[in-house]
C-alpha cells in the first residue's frame, strides 16, 4: 500500500465512521421535540430507543457471519439502510414510521460495524492501534457533529433539515464505497456459511477474555457516562445548561484520546498500556469526587474522558489479535452482542444503587470493576497472538 493508498484508507476508515455515528446522539436531544411536535408519549419515546437495541441483539451474529464473507457488500449496504432511516424520520408524522425510521438507521449502524472493523484490523500490524484509533476518531466526530447540526437547524427551522444533510453525505459514502470497498475487502474464494461453525471456531479462552475485558470496560463507561452528568446537577448543583457544556467536551477529548490510545499501544504494547490507562482512570475516579471547584471539575472530567477514548483501540486491537482475520466480523459481533446485554444490565444495576446510596456511589463502584479490568488483560498478554 502506497503513502497515498495508505492516507485514502485511514481517511475512509474515519470519514465511514463519522457518517454512521452522526445520527447516534440525535434521540436524546430530540425527545421533547418529538412529544411536543408529534405527540409521542414517554412510553413510546423510550420504546423509540429500546426496540432498535431489542433488534440489534438478534442480528450481529449473523451480520458478523455474513460480512466475513461478503465484507465489501455488507459496508456498502449499512450507508444505504442508514440512508433510509435518515429519510423515513423527518418525513413521519406519527410514531410507528419514527420507530421504523430508528430501526433503520440503528440496522445500518450493526451492519457497519463488523467488517468496518475487519477493514481497520487488516492494516499494517504494526501500526494496528493506530489505524483503530484512527476508526475511532471518526466516531467522536460523529457524535459532536450530529447534535451540533441539529441545533443549529431547531434554532432557526426545523430539525428534520439535519436529516436530509446527513442523508446527502450518506449518499455520497454509499456511492464512494460500492467500488472502493470491493477494491480493498474482496479476496479469496467464498467459503460456504456455517453458522455453528464459525460460531464454535472463534471461541478459545483467550478470546473469552478479551470479550471478560470488553464487557467489563462497557458496564463500566455506560454507568459513567449515563450518571456522571447526573453527578454534576445533584450532587455538585451545575445547572442543566452547563452540565451538558461540560458534557459535550467527551467527543472533543475522544478525538485526541483515539489518536494517543492508538500510537502509544503500537509503540509501547497494547496490553501495557491497557493495563496503564485503566489504572491511571481509576485514580481519576477515586479523587473525582473530591472536587469541588468548576475548573478541577472540568479538567478531570475531560481527562477521564480521554482516557475512555484511549482504551477503545487498544481493546479493538486486543479483539483483533485473539481472534482470526478469517472470521474477524464474526468475533467483533459476538463481542457487541454481549456489551450490549452487559452494558444495559449494568445501568439498571447502578440505577438500583444510587437509590439507596446516592450518585456518588458511581465512583466506588467503578474504581472496583477496573481491578478485574487490569487482570483480565494481564493474563491475556501470556497468551500467544493469532
Amino acid at each position: 500500500m502506497n503513502e497515498r493508498n495508505d492516507k485514502l484508507y485511514l481517511g475512509y476508515l474515519a470519514s465511514s465512521h463519522f457518517i454512521i455515528h452522526v445520527f447516534t446522539m440525535l434521540l436524546p436531544v430530540l425527545l421533547l421535540p418529538f412529544q411536543e411536535e408529534l405527540g409521542i408519549s414517554l412510553v413510546q419515546l423510550s420504546l423509540l430507543s429500546s426496540i432498535p437495541r431489542l433488534i440489534n441483539v438478534f442480528i450481529y451474529i449473523p451480520t458478523g457471519i455474513i460480512s466475513d464473507q461478503y465484507p465489501a457488500q455488507t459496508l456498502t449496504a449499512s450507508y444505504f439502510v442508514t440512508l433510509l432511516g435518515a429519510l423515513v424520520i423527518p418525513l413521519s408524522n406519527g410514531f410507528y414510521a419514527l420507530l421504523a425510521g430508528f430501526i433503520l438507521l440503528s440496522t445500518g449502524s450493526t451492519l457497519y460495524h463488523p467488517p468496518s472493523l475487519k477493514m481497520a484490523s487488516s492494516y499494517d500490524p504494526s501500526k494496528l492501534s493506530l489505524a483503530l484509533g484512527i476508526h475511532n476518531i471518526g466516531s467522536n466526530i460523529g457524535f459532536a457533529a450530529g447534535p451540533l447540526l441539529l441545533g443549529l437547524f431547531m434554532s432557526r427551522s426545523s430539525w428534520r433539515y439535519s436529516f436530509y444533510v446527513w442523508a446527502v453525505f450518506t449518499l455520497v459514502m454509499a456511492v464512494f464505497s460500492i467500488g472502493y470497498t470491493r477494491r480493498t475487502l474482496e479476496s479469496g474464494e467464498k467459503r460456504k456459511l456455517n453458522f455453528l461453525g464459525d460460531i464454535r471456531s472463534i471461541i478459545s479462552r483467550d478470546f473469552l477474555l478479551v470479550v471478560g475485558v470488553s464487557t467489563l470496560i462497557e458496564a463500566i463507561f455506560n454507568v459513567l457516562v449515563t450518571y456522571v452528568p447526573v453527578y454534576f446537577t445533584r450532587e455538585i448543583g451545575l445547572s442543566y445548561s452547563l452540565t451538558s457544556i461540560i458534557s459535550g467536551l467527551g467527543p472533543v477529548a475522544g478525538i485526541l484520546g483515539s489518536v494517543i490510545g492508538g500510537y502509544a499501544g503500537d509503540r509501547y504494547g497494547k496490553y501495557k498500556m491497557g493495563i496503564l490507562v485503566n489504572a491511571v482512570l481509576g485514580g481519576f475516579l477515586f479523587i473525582f469526587p473530591s472536587m469541588s471547584t468548576l475548573i478541577t471539575v472540568v479538567v478531570i472530567y475531560a481527562l477521564y474522558r480521554l482516557l475512555q477514548a484511549s482504551f477503545m483501540p487498544l481493546l479493538n486491537s486486543m479483539i483483533a489479535s485473539h481472534s482470526s482475520l478469517e472470521n474477524r466480523s464474526l468475533a467483533y459481533s459476538f463481542n457487541f452482542v454481549l456489551v450490549n446485554l452487559f452494558g444495559s444490565l449494568s445501568t439498571t444495576g447502578a440505577s438500583i444503587l444510587i437509590e439507596s446510596y446516592g450518585t456518588r456511589v458511581i465512583f466506588p463502584v467503578a474504581i472496583v470493576a477496573i481491578l478485574p479490568v487490569c487482570v483480565l488483560i494481564w493474563m491475556l498478554s501470556h497468551y500467544p497472538e493469532h
